[in-house]
């Protein structure tokens, strides 16, 4: 038993060795306590050994993790000039991949709600702030995925004080002042009040009206999942004045967002968190599918990990994609195909967003989540592909999207360290 015990303690200290440079210390009573523990599993030395290393692997990447918080901020303080006369904030951005820094004057106009102030930003931009939160820090990874994903996204930021102090998230508004923005419950208002197209119109309330009542539930019947998505889809088509081009637009970019929702886990899916850009000339509506916005709920109690929401129901995750690749094929196998055919850059770059926004166990959960999701994806697009093989035209779409995303790609890899790339997304 001396022996064994003496092992051990050789076994961990070199371990401790390693992990000196990242601040890692363990006094000798703490070393013989833990051996002590080890000891009363009755384990052979080699399972030992794998139980202390899980143990010390798992403090260096959270000492690793929270050590590159820490940096980062440093860097940030290295690289700020005093604020300006007039501006009093630090808006920090990850536009299209590169980091951008600047000052800005944000001042409060009226609370919405609880959590969400209306601002203006520099005397002129609406913008909407959020208190820092674990759920806000999703925003900022959720806005350069959708990137990197050719998905629209409000124009997200990390607010900071003068001494680069996190205050919160904030939101660029989604309209122009030519522009308002309606929700997808106050499309359906819309459609009532204005939709001459009368049949559509009806369909719509309908469905609506059902289940509203009935209020958000898991969903009795797969094919209700089709009349599900089907709902918002009639909406468009009886919008007044929509032409079968605006149709074809709307339709795409939605079913895109719901891949992009399923794929980031985002579960803010009901009505009220997606909408239209509606817009009247010459006495004619024409409507633009707005950036998301508010994707930041990944996990909720009542929600199980195969789960997640989609309008009115609670669904499985493999439902929902396999209906959206099944029934929406053409509309969506391009971004599918581009979630799968990247997975060896994607994975790490998501993982890198993650180290920078996210404390340590929300990054280990949320990375658990995103492996598992793409492993859906996999599972359903490789069965879809012997089913509907890929035409030449469609080779040639998934390089040209795949030319665009190493593109959109460039940015990330100049300003995050590439080795990160060559360990996968763990």
């Amino acid at each position: 038993m001396e022996d064994k015990k003496q092992l051990l303690t050789e076994y961990i200290n070199g371990r401790l060795e390693k992990l000196e440079s990242l601040g890692k210390t363990y006094s000798a009573d703490k070393v013989e306590k833990l051996v002590n523990n080890l000891l009363k599993t009755n384990k052979e030395l080699p399972e030992l050994y794998i139980l202390i290393d899980n143990k010390f692997s798992s403090q260096a990447r959270k000492i690793s993790h929270n050590n590159h918080l820490a940096n980062l901020k440093e860097f940030y303080l290295s690289n700020i000039e005093k604020l300006k006369k007039g501006n009093n904030c630090y808006l920090l951005s990850y536009s299209q991949g590169g980091k951008i820094l600047e000052q800005a004057l944000v001042e409060d106009k009226s609370d919405f709600s609880l959590n969400l102030t209306i601002c203006i930003i520099n005397n002129h931009k609406i913008g909407y702030k959020k208190p820092n939160s674990k759920l806000n820090d999703y925003e900022l990874i959720m806005s350069d995925i959708a990137y990197l994903l050719n998905v629209r996204y409000a124009k997200t930021y990390r607010m900071f004080d003068k001494d680069m102090n996190p205050i919160g998230i904030l939101n660029e508004s989604l309209a122009s002042k030519d522009e308002r923005f309606l929700n997808f419950e106050e499309v359906y208002q819309f459609i009532k009040e204005e939709s001459p197209r009368f049949t559509l119109k009806s369909e719509v309330v309908v469905f609506h009206d059902k289940r509203k009542k009935k209020g958000l539930v898991r969903i009795p019947d797969k094919k209700l999942l089709k009349e599900n998505i089907e709902y918002v889809l009639k909406m468009f088509r009886a919008l007044p004045d929509i032409t079968d081009k605006n149709i074809e637009e709307l339709t795409k970019e939605y079913l895109n967002m719901k891949v992009f929702e399923l794929f980031t886990n985002s579960l803010n899916n009901d009505l009220t968190h997606y909408g239209l850009l509606v817009n009247k000339k010459e006495n004619k509506y024409t409507y633009e599918l707005s950036p998301l916005f508010n994707k930041n709920v990944t996990v909720l109690d009542n929600i199980e990990p195969n789960e997640t929401i989609c309008n009115f129901f609670i669904v499985k995750k493999k439902d929902l994609l396999h209906t959206l690749v099944t029934e929406y094929y053409d509309y969506v196998k391009e971004i599918c195909t581009l979630i799968i055919d990247n997975s060896e850059t994607l994975l790490p770059l998501i993982n890198q967003l993650m180290k920078e926004h996210l404390e340590y166990e929300e990054y280990e959960k949320y990375s658990k989540i995103i492996d598992s999701n793409m492993k859906i994806f996999n599972d359903e697009m490789s069965f879809q592909k012997t089913i509907v093989p890929d035409t030449n035209e469609d080779i040639k779409n998934y390089n040209n999207n795949d030319h665009k995303y190493n593109y959109r790609i460039c940015p990330y890899l100049e300003n995050y360290d590439y080795e990160a790339f060559d360990e996968g997304a763990n």
